[in-house]
């Protein structure tokens, strides 16, 4: 990685029975501002079509603390969970349980409140310097989606997922993004 841009998503490559994904990006950006910008302003970079409501949503919430919800508001005031806060380390670590995947009769994406087919999704923040930073994301216990599992980790390794999602938090940490209209 010593040789990468400092915006150049890595990918992490897992053993071949692993169920994980795993990603880094660099962002110039003190630590606080990398942590606050990825658990506080995430509606500005987070892709707009990647919602789990029927209408795109307005707001995504983390709440600040360990049992804290992960969920998003619609324009039209309703609420869905994406998941749960399991660690809070401000601002070198957060964690959260991810119940979002495709529906298996349908192609539409939605969440499963059920704990146990959870996986998880951990993010380390790293400083290199004092406007230098270090994201590392860990996508594991994907084989807890169940049947179909495979197919979700290939999605979430894949274009227009993770890759993409920091590739737009790394722009908006270092502010040389605008919101993209998600509101």
């Amino acid at each position: 990685m010593a040789n990468s841009s400092p915006n150049e998503v890595q990918n992490k490559v897992p053993s071949m029975n692993e169920a994980v994904v795993r990603k880094s990006v660099r962002v110039q950006a003190p630590i606080e501002r990398a942590f606050s910008v990825f658990v506080e302003q995430m509606e500005a970079w987070w892709p707009a079509t990647h919602h789990i409501g029927k209408t795109p949503f307005e707001a995504i919430f983390v709440e600040p603390r360990v049992g804290g919800r992960w969920y998003e508001r619609d324009v039209e005031g309703n609420f869905c969970d994406w998941g749960t806060v399991l660690a809070w380390d401000p601002p070198h670590r957060v964690t959260f349980s991810w119940h979002v995947g495709p529906g298996h009769d349908q192609p539409d994406w939605k969440a499963d409140p059920d704990i146990a087919k959870a996986s998880e999704v951990e993010i380390r923040f790293t400083a290199e310097g004092p406007r230098t930073t270090l994201v590392e994301l860990e996508h594991s216990k994907l084989e807890r989606h169940g049947e179909g599992y495979e197919r979700l980790r290939a999605i979430f390794d894949g274009p227009g997922a993770w890759v993409t999602i920091l590739e737009l938090y790394a722009k908006a940490a270092q502010g040389t993004q605008q919101p993209h209209g998600a509101k």
